[in-house]
């Protein structure tokens, strides 16, 4: 990037005015200029370095990540303006900054993220595990930069790339009478006490999809809110569980079997605000993400 091309006092000033008062409106009336003034240099601000600065809403604008460590460097060294352009510029080249993600479970998203910190070592991450409706809240509440799971559905907000498809099976003991068979039926499942996931989870959805289209009724259940409580629990023998996806498992405790007759499971998606996947730190991510994803879902 050329020299020339850095944060010129009114772009900072612009910047300044609408973080402190939450809005572009505001920000025009104190610097006492018309507010597609104001628009413009925040714009031309955020493209210049490839940034958001902002999440615009129909109240007024929040700080983004990048925007709050902006504003701390210009309330306490306003004067040293170079100090500021040089923090974007690290941005920028994805030398300083941070990242929030979500998953489902951990497997997908520990594979991403080992390749993420060998390119960008200097990046901080942060990753919260949920099921797929929260991720989606998360991420359209700006909680979140970028999510794997399975999405629930087609929405015009959210980016999606298909990541790899993860087939439905079922968990055992090693203790457990079915442990040393490969598969299993799904009317069999009616005679066991049946670990599954909480309501709102993917997982659960299609189980329950499968249990019905088989008319499959199963009583005796045990809910757990997550897929390590379920796997723990049916180690424990306190029941047979199901899941959906392929990663690790303590293969000491427990034994995976496949549904005969049954093909049912869910892709495992990389999701993003479809307005910010042009973000250099989403984009980063995204890139990753294909080079590793699985070729049946390319």
């Amino acid at each position: 990037m050329s020299k020339m091309q850095t944060m010129s006092s009114t772009q900072a000033r612009a910047f300044h005015a609408v973080a402190n008062a939450g809005s572009f409106t505001g920000a025009a009336k104190a610097l006492n200029v018309s507010q597609p003034t104001i628009t413009t240099q925040v714009k031309s601000l955020e493209d210049l370095y490839g940034v958001e600065l902002f999440h615009r809403h129909a109240r007024g604008v929040a700080l983004t990540s990048t925007g709050r460590t902006l504003l701390d460097h210009l309330r306490h060294m306003y004067a040293r303006q170079n100090e500021a352009i040089e923090y974007l510029e690290a941005v920028q080249g994805l030398r300083t900054g941070s990242l929030w993600l979500g998953a489902y479970g951990p497997y997908e998203i520990v594979e991403i993220l080992a390749e993420f910190n060998k390119r960008y070592p200097g990046l901080d991450v942060f990753v919260r595990f949920a099921n797929s409706v929260t991720l989606e809240d998360e991420l359209l509440n700006h909680n979140l930069d970028i999510a794997l799971f399975g999405c629930l559905e087609n929405r015009p907000e959210f980016h999606t790339m298909a990541y790899r498809w993860s087939r439905l099976a079922v968990v055992v003991a090693k203790s457990h009478p079915w442990a040393r068979r490969k598969s299993i039926h799904l009317k069999e499942l009616a005679s066991q006490r049946l670990i599954v996931r909480e309501r709102r989870a993917e997982a659960r959805r299609i189980l329950e999809e499968a249990l019905n289209g088989a008319g499959v009724k199963c009583n005796d259940v045990m809910e757990v809110g997550s897929r390590e409580g379920v796997i723990a629990a049916v180690a424990r023998n306190i029941g047979v569980g199901t899941i959906c996806d392929e990663g690790f498992l303590p293969e000491q405790l427990v034994v995976k079997l496949r549904i005969v007759g049954n093909d049912s499971g869910t892709g495992v998606d990389v999701v993003c605000l479809a307005e910010r996947k042009e973000s250099r730190f989403i984009g980063a991510f995204l890139e990753i993400a294909r080079e590793l994803r699985s070729p049946q879902v390319q």
